[in-house]
């Protein structure tokens, strides 16, 4: 790649009224090789040819979306609105009657989310793909190939998701065949109690299908209340039991919104132990869950896109920072250190400065993953959600120009 000019970095703090923070940044020069930052300066040697110039552009990590569909949407397609449901279970037989005619488009759909969300400054993608007794295997085959012809600009991971239930897709063997294939490393599942209406034999089930694949586990956990607790407590229970600590996600946990900020703490004490990371949209249509508190006990939180525009939502933007921008007004980060951590939420846990305002990114030997975006510092990149932005991947430049 060679040497990066006028690159913003954010190098510290700096309390220049009573609590009033700025953030102190340099311009740097970056040299990018074999995809790694090789050398950070603050000037370009005399003998550097053909340089880039970043035009002040702030650097940052690139972000990561650690729970996306990119089947069965409406995205990239004709525009149609949602029809209104009562319950997963109700949208999950909606879908029945469409998977089979939307295989066709799939390609075409999931490249346009693909670019959506990398344009915005993704380069990771935790990818959940339908497994069921209508579409079997099809959508599995299908979004492979579209994720390879992107390798150039993303890496991903792939999540068997049984939409259907774990325990009507196992029964016809789609799981166990799903789970050979070797660029599958998830093992996805959902609300064991109202889906399968087996907590124990649902748990059990995907468990030991994870074991025996090697494979980690993603629980999609819509269930509210009390029974929805319940089961986060099993799951832990059964991470213990099989011995899965620190490979086991859960995305959505919404029953963790429906209790006080002091029933969570053990909760989130246990989730921590377990090593248990949750992934959350930050809903706003329902009381969303306390990431300040799962992150006071060190549980890891990241805010995700989940789905855009398809037959549950009509919304979404493919945009992580404006996700996080919308985490940090529901929890009302409006200071610049609050503002500044929540980019970690979209980076699997990166940001330039740490909680105390030590530098921490980038350091050289750091992956040239990369995000410009024309911002001052991290905090004003979530407050304002600035656009102009600049994506680089294991070193090349993918997305967006300098201007």
């Amino acid at each position: 790649m060679g040497w990066i000019k006028n690159v913003l970095l954010e190098i510290g703090r700096e309390e220049v009224a009573k609590n009033k923070i700025v953030t102190k940044t340099k311009q740097a020069c970056l040299f990018v090789e074999d995809g790694i930052i090789k050398e950070i300066t603050d000037a370009i040697p005399s003998t550097a040819t053909n340089t880039i110039d970043a035009k002040g552009y702030l650097a940052l990590p690139a972000l990561a979306d650690n729970h996306i569909h990119l089947d069965k949407g409406h995205f990239g397609g004709k525009w149609q609105a949602v029809i209104p449901m009562d319950s997963v279970a109700e949208r999950i037989e909606e879908e029945r009657s469409f998977l089979r005619e939307f295989l066709k488009d799939t390609p075409k759909k999931a490249q346009a989310l693909i670019d959506l969300i990398t344009e915005r400054g993704a380069t990771f993608l935790r990818v959940q793909v339908n497994v069921d007794p209508v579409s079997r295997l099809d959508n599995l085959k299908i979004v492979k190939e579209v994720l390879e012809k992107n390798k150039h600009k993303l890496d991903y991971e792939l999540v068997v998701f049984p939409q259907h239930g774990t325990l009507r897709t196992e029964a016809e063997g789609l799981l166990s065949e799903a789970l050979k294939d070797d660029t599958v490393t998830v093992l996805g599942s959902l609300d064991p109690a109202t889906i399968d209406t087996d907590i124990e034999i649902s748990l059990d089930t995907t468990f030991r299908l994870a074991k025996t694949y090697q494979k980690k586990i993603d629980i999609h956990l819509h269930d509210r209340g009390t029974l929805g607790i319940y089961e986060i407590n099993r799951i832990i229970d059964y991470i213990e039991a099989f011995g899965m600590q620190g490979t086991v996600q859960i995305s959505h946990a919404f029953a963790l919104g429906d209790i006080s900020d002091e029933e969570l703490i053990p909760i989130a004490k246990r989730l921590k132990q377990a090593g248990i990371a949750i992934n959350t949209t930050v809903p706003i249509d329902i009381r969303a869950l306390s990431i300040p508190v799962l992150r006071s006990q060190g549980v890891s939180v990241n805010i995700i896109n989940d789905n855009i525009h398809d037959h549950w939502s009509p919304f979404g933007t493919g945009d992580l920072i404006e996700r996080a921008s919308r985490g940090a007004e529901v929890f009302s980060w409006k200071d610049e250190v609050s503002l500044a951590m929540a980019l970690g939420f979209v980076t699997k846990g990166l940001s330039p400065l740490d909680i105390e305002g030590n530098q921490v990114w980038p350091k050289v030997g750091d992956k040239a993953n990369l995000l410009f975006a024309k911002a001052e510092s991290s905090a004003h990149l979530i407050g304002r959600v600035c656009p102009e932005r600049v994506v680089m991947f294991k070193g090349i430049f993918v997305s967006g120009n300098f201007k």
